[in-house]
């Protein structure tokens, strides 16, 4: 049943129109039929098919309409004579709804015709006394019923159907029309016996009704037909289970009158019904189910071959002649139904075999309530008990499947400044997966789930305070950093899906967000932005006097196999510049500037024999102004090679805030103009220090990237002639050596550390190495990764430690990237380089789970040399697959000590600070050739 709220403006709910009246001259005898307003038969689905343009009425459930309210299975009272004849008949008896159960009521009869005001007599959403007639109602109403081929019942008594009412009144038998009383009228009989065959209309038990066809004018009596020339055959009719549907609506706004008889056959029946809940979304799939039936031994057994009816979600009949398979399966959609009859005295389970729902199910016998759920809510058991009254007995089971869609939201934490794709719905629930991607928006939209005003469709960019963002049908985003970030950007996507339990769904809207923030490090490329940006908040600003070196202008996109913070696939092969390109300039006076937020920055350059001196000032705020912060002088030649991606400049230790950087090329010395290399940077703690609880803590903490420290290993290298023995820890690594005097850079000292490029990093050679032991290790708080790479683009294999054991890393790449390590239990750690290419060691990174106080720092002890002694032994770890690939938390690296005057303009050569001198015996197996 549904009903109309508010007034509706449409014609046909108003009732005014050609379609509801014949013409003014009848409008008060009421004696003439509109027909042709709905179509001969019902959709394959049982839809009621309009001509003319309606209401809604009939429409889903689902379907929001405008002042409509709909209630569903509402099971309506008939009185049953000793004819056999059941009758509702709104001059003898009257209903009420009850308003505020939606789903699932069964009406009482009420004694007596109902008056509101001067109005009688059928008003279901009225009170007993209410004064203003509650108008523009409808009713569905779907009667099961057999027949003999003869039309009669077993007493040999014609079977007849009979209804008398207005307004609208349309009676369908298996889809097909056989009355059509539509447009608004007065109580116009209309009657059908099945013996005969006749189809016939009255009017005040007269034969006085006209008829018009809908959008004429033209009347003509109403003349009787038989069901046979309406398409009914009644030897068809005999075959099975038939259905008669009824619609009925009452839009005159006047006289309300309703009278149904009938003495069609019914029989005892078991009916099992499919349905989804209201935010569930729509799908076409089959639910699988099995009927079973409980044998002498309380064992349950297959119902099988069991003959049923299967029914739409409208109320009309599918098929009549399905039968259950040998297992007693059967399969229904959403909103159907089937119904069993002819069954055995017994208990009965219902067992939905279909899973990824929350099952709610019911039962009842007629109007009461019975059975019980078992099989851990898959299943229902009833009982059918012998039949003693004159009356069929309907039992019914009720599923109702439920599964919200959940759009589980997604962070995506930057470490890089270029476009990353990520699929959002891989981490949706699986009803999700019935809803179809509809757009993006800015975090501050509104979430409506009936409309997504604002959102923009699909592949179109939205604007962010950082970047911009779009999705695609996949709903894979794409998310481009505009502009060095410094906040966290939120968009929130928007899948839409259907509703409803037949064919006929409503759109419903749901949502996710979409959390979008830099990592505690991010670099940036050289070319990052554009070459006319004039902001440097936004990105790097190029006065006159650079140009671009390195062939193509780099990859703006992360690799879409990248699965790891810190780590990319288009940095793994890295020969030369990162990313492949750089900006350069020999032009004296040119200047490269740009604002970040955070505590530490470092710029990455080439270092050769014929770069450059610059100068550097850091300036607080978004200005270049008069009052410098910090001023460094950076000479970047390198006597000993050629080296890409260093770190030669680094502002920090700085407080957290906003900043600006100016580089100015220089000269290189001696009057000689020199080249100087802008490869990119990389900016520190972005967002400064973050609650744990918020979005980016969180990001951080499942990342393991939380409570982040990173050591230099250059800052404390030890030096043997400065360590007269060893008897307790003392801070810093120590530098190891096995190398062979065959490539002339071996000191007399085991163990001194030879420089072979810029001061940033240690460089070992083949049968060099690191070892350090870790101060406050905790193998269940902290992880431990160690920065390496090849600063020439070469080939190194690492031989490392790896717990008890030892793993081997292979890289090539001269970007510097961070490899997860595990020290053994005491936490020492030996590095050393297996080939004659040169190996670059950058930092150690250690990250905690829990937040803490203690600091932990690389030290070496007397253990750690008893551990380096027996590093050639370990085993290799069998179970070890690791790449050259690392974490997605695996990304920051902190600035190397520098320790220049700026005023003093020196290049930052580093002298030995420090350099084992009693270690050679402690050592001495391990140094062994």
């Amino acid at each position: 049943m549904a009903r109309f709220v508010n007034e509706n403006t449409d014609s046909w709910a108003q009732g005014t129109g050609a379609l509801n009246r014949a013409n003014t001259s009848f409008a008060y005898t009421y004696n003439v039929l509109v027909q042709g307003i709905v179509k001969n038969r019902l959709t394959n689905d049982g839809k009621l098919q309009f001509n003319y343009k309606n209401a809604g009425v009939f429409e889903s459930p689902e379907k929001q309409i405008s002042g409509r309210e709909v209630y569903q299975n509402v099971q309506f009272p008939f009185v049953k004579d000793a004819n056999g004849y059941y009758e509702f008949n709104s001059s003898k008896n009257h209903v009420h709804v009850d308003k505020s159960k939606k789903n699932g009521q069964t009406l009482t009869l009420e004694s007596g015709k109902q008056t509101v005001g001067s109005v009688s007599s059928f008003f279901p959403f009225n009170a007993d006394g209410n004064y203003s007639p509650d108008y523009h109602f409808g009713m569905n109403m779907s009667i099961p019923f057999y027949i003999n081929e003869n039309g009669k019942d077993e007493n040999n008594n014609p079977i007849k159907f009979e209804f008398s009412g207005d307004d609208d009144v349309w009676v369908f038998i298996n889809g097909k029309l056989v009355l059509d009383l539509g447009g608004i009228h007065g109580a116009i009989d209309g009657s059908i016996d099945f013996s005969t065959g006749e189809v016939k209309y009255g009017f005040n038990k007269t034969n006085n009704v006209k008829v018009i066809k809908a959008g004429q004018t033209t009347q003509t009596d109403a003349a009787s037909t038989t069901l046979q020339k309406l398409g009914i055959d009644m030897a068809e009719l005999a075959k099975g289970e038939n259905n008669l549907q009824i619609f009925y609506l009452e839009r005159g706004a006047g006289e309300s009158n309703c009278k149904i008889k009938f003495n069609l056959q019914q029989r005892d029946s078991l009916e099992v019904n499919k349905t989804l809940g209201s935010t569930t979304p729509h799908t076409d799939n089959n639910f699988e189910f099995q009927l079973l039936k409980q044998n002498q031994n309380g064992q349950y057994e297959p119902v099988g071959n069991k003959a049923y009816t299967l029914y739409t979600a409208n109320n009309s009949i599918e098929s009549n002649n399905y039968k259950t398979d040998k297992n007693g399966k059967f399969y229904l959609k959403a909103g159907q139904r089937v119904n069993f009859t002819s069954n055995q005295i017994g208990k009965y389970k219902v067992v939905e075999l279909t899973g990824g729902y929350e099952k709610t199910w019911s039962g009842r016998k007629e109007s009461i309530a019975t059975g019980n759920i078992s099989d851990n809510k898959n299943a229902y058991e009833i009982q059918i008990s012998e039949n003693d009254t004159k009356t069929a007995t309907r039992y019914t089971v009720n599923c109702i499947n439920s599964a919200d869609v959940t759009l589980n939201d997604d962070t995506i934490v930057l470490d890089y400044g270029k476009t990353v794709r990520h699929n959002v719905r891989t981490n949706d629930n699986t009803s999700s997966q019935n809803a179809s991607v509809y757009g993006i928006g800015s975090g501050d939209l509104a979430k409506n789930a009936e409309s997504a005003n604002g959102y923009s469709k699909l592949d179109t960019d939205v604007d962010l305070q950082n970047g911009k963002i779009k999705i695609d049908e996949d709903g894979v985003v794409e998310y481009t950093p505009t502009r060095f970030m410094n906040s966290v950007d939120k968009a929130n996507y928007v899948v839409s899906y259907q509703v409803g339990n037949g064919n006929k769904q409503d759109t419903r809207y749901a949502y996710g967000t979409v959390n979008v923030l830099p990592a505690t490090s991010v670099y940036y490329e050289d070319d990052f932005g554009t070459e006319d940006n004039t902001d440097s908040t936004v990105s790097i600003v190029w006065s006159n006097g650079w140009g671009t070196t390195g062939g193509n202008k780099g990859n703006k996109e992360q690799s879409s196999a990248n699965k790891n913070y810190g780590w990319d696939d288009i940095y793994k092969n890295d020969k030369t510049y990162s990313d492949e390109t750089a900006h350069y300039s020999d032009v004296k006076g040119a200047t490269a500037t740009f604002t970040f937020k955070g505590t530490a920055v470092d710029v990455y350059s080439r270092t050769n024999g014929d770069v450059g001196l610059i100068r550097a000032v850091l300036y607080k705020g978004t200005e270049v102004t008069k009052s410098a912060y910090q001023m460094k002088y950076i000479d970047n030649v390198s006597q000993s090679g050629d080296y890409y991606q260093i770190p030669t400049l680094s502002f920090d230790d700085l407080e957290y805030g906003t900043y600006t950087v100016q580089i100015t090329a220089g000269a290189k010395g001696q009057g000689t103009t020199g080249t100087y290399y802008l490869d990119g940077i990389r900016v520190y703690n972005p967002l400064g220090n973050v609650d744990a609880n918020s979005v980016a803590g969180k990001a951080y903490s499942e990342a393991g990237e939380s409570n982040a420290q990173y050591i230099s290993v250059r800052k404390d290298l030890l030096d043997s002639t400065k360590v007269n023995d060893l008897e307790s820890s003392i801070n810093g690594s120590l530098f190891i050596d096995k190398s062979e005097n065959k490539v002339g850079d071996r000191t007399d000292d085991i163990g001194t550390y030879k420089d072979y490029g810029p001061k940033n990093e240690v460089y070992v050679k083949e049968k060099q190495g690191v070892a350090f032991k870790i101060k406050e290790y905790d193998s269940d708080n902290n992880k431990v990764f160690i920065g390496l790479k090849s600063p020439q683009g070469k080939d190194v294999k690492v031989k490392i430690t790896s717990g008890e054991h030892i793993q081997y890393i292979n890289l090539s790449s001269a970007a510097d990237l961070y490899y997860e390590i595990t020290p053994n239990e005491d936490g020492n750690v030996v590095i050393e380089n297996m080939t004659d290419n040169l190996l670059s060691i950058t930092k150690v990174r250690i990250t905690s789970k829990n937040a803490t106080t203690i600091k932990n720092s690389l030290i070496s002890t007397p253990e750690l040399m008893s551990y380096v002694e027996k590093f050639d032994s370990l085993s290799v770890k069998q179970d070890n697959n690791k790449d050259d690939s690392i974490g997605k938390d695996d990304i920051d690296i902190e600035n190397p000590e520098d320790k220049n005057d700026p005023e003093d303009k020196n290049d930052e050569a580093v002298k030995p600070v420090s350099i084992w001198q009693k270690i050679m015996e402690s050592i001495k197996i391990w140094f062994g050739r």
